[in-house]
């Protein structure tokens, strides 16, 4: 029995990273595909590589709060877990695979949380979940999406009031500071482990470093394909700088969202092999993190057309410098919550970026009844998914 547990688990993991992949891949290339900087077929190809790469590098932050985070594991029966933990995949993966059908963006992130708190209510009561955790969480998911609305409103205004000072080689110098503090902040907030000063100053020399290599590269690149004229040049480089940051959006989306399957289905694995539930310090075992980001990056490539028009036409209409700005936003707010190992949305993250960006345009700008739209179904996806958990969950250990 135990077998098939991991069989469902491990089918229920891979569903749910290919629908997040699916899904989500508009969080990465609908800006840019929306705005005309990248065709559809190489932005999938591109989102699927960097978030491989993101989930194998980063996922192990956010993975350990859904594992422990959510329900008090030791509260529950070693056997509930693997029954709870293996029904919460598969019912998110069901229901995100439908959302999807109606090209809506949804958080994957906020229907395993659903998931998860419905197995715990069925298996352990009231007291089994962890609710000033979950409370922490859900107030970052209705922060999240403001903070996308505010940090896209802001830099689009700022962006706005300079953009017409920066021509020329002056484009390619403000890109390419752009371009540091993003690979400066990806590397900073992974290096660091903890508050003491040796690991701070150890994250802050490596981070200085390897973004100062980095963006020599990308200097050298773009001067080399810039055009002569400064008007073009200047588009020339925001091109590249959407680009680098659907690429950090894609690294960012990965490293916190292969999560969703590898928490859980870990907790399933490591209860079945030493017969109890996970207790102190859990590590993500590699081989699941790999997997994860492989459903990922396998979901971006078959179906991650599905959303991308939602996200990167219909909220508000996209130029490659609005884009820019939007997907800039969305990454660093992104890197910032995945490192903190909170299950956010993501996807709440960039709707809320490109409004701002629409707002700080005008009202008319934003296509608002879209964007309640979204929010609605998210907070309706985790209300369904531990509904449907808690009853499945709860008839089968009663069986």
């Amino acid at each position: 029995m135990e077998i098939l547990w991991i069989l469902v688990a491990g089918l229920g993991a891979f569903l749910v990273a290919w629908i997040d992949g699916a899904n989500n891949a508009a969080n990465s290339i609908g800006a840019p595909i929306g705005s005309g900087a990248l065709s559809l077929r190489r932005a999938l190809v591109f989102a699927s590589i960097f978030e491989f790469v993101g989930g194998v590098i980063y996922g192990r932050f956010v993975s350990v709060t859904l594992l422990k985070g959510i329900v008090d594991v030791n509260a529950v029966r070693p056997a509930d877990l693997i029954i709870g933990m293996s029904v919460a995949l598969v019912v998110t993966g069901v229901l995100v695979t439908l959302i999807t059908r109606m090209r809506i963006p949804m958080s994957i992130s906020q229907s395993i949380v659903g998931g998860i708190i419905g197995f715990g209510l069925a298996a352990g009561g009231v007291n089994a979940v962890l609710w000033p955790e979950v409370s922490f969480i859900v107030a970052a998911w209705v922060l999240v999406p403001f903070l996308g609305i505010a940090v896209g409103f802001a830099e689009y205004k700022l962006f706005s009031q300079v953009r017409r000072f920066v021509t020329g080689k002056r484009a390619l110098l403000s890109g390419s500071v752009l371009f540091y503090l993003t690979v400066f902040m990806a590397i900073f907030l992974y290096l660091l482990e903890s508050a003491s000063l040796e690991n701070l100053v150890y994250s802050l020399t490596l981070g200085l470093l390897g973004a100062a290599l980095l963006t020599g590269v990308y200097y050298r690149y773009v001067s080399r394909r810039m055009p002569e004229d400064d008007i073009e040049a200047r588009d020339f480089v925001y091109k590249t700088l959407l680009i680098s940051s659907s690429a950090t959006m894609a690294f960012s989306h990965g490293a916190h969202d292969v999560s969703n399957p590898s928490g859980p289905l870990t907790g399933v694995l490591l209860t079945v092999f030493t017969g109890q539930v996970p207790s102190g310090k859990v590590d993500i075992p590699y081989p699941v993190t790999v997997f994860s980001a492989l459903g990922i990056a396998t979901g971006i490539l078959t179906w991650g057309y599905s959303v991308v028009e939602t996200i990167g036409e219909r909220i508000t209409p996209l130029s490659v410098e609005s884009a820019f700005v939007a997907q800039f936003s969305a990454s660093q707010l992104v890197l910032v919550v995945t490192r903190l190992g909170i299950p956010t949305s993501t996807t709440g993250a960039i709707v809320g970026a490109i409004a701002g960006v629409g707002l700080a345009r005008g009202v008319s700008f934003v296509n608002m009844r879209l964007v309640a739209k979204i929010i609605g179904f998210w907070f309706l996806g985790v209300a369904l998914t531990a509904l449907a958990t808690f009853g499945l969950v709860y008839t089968i250990i009663s069986i």
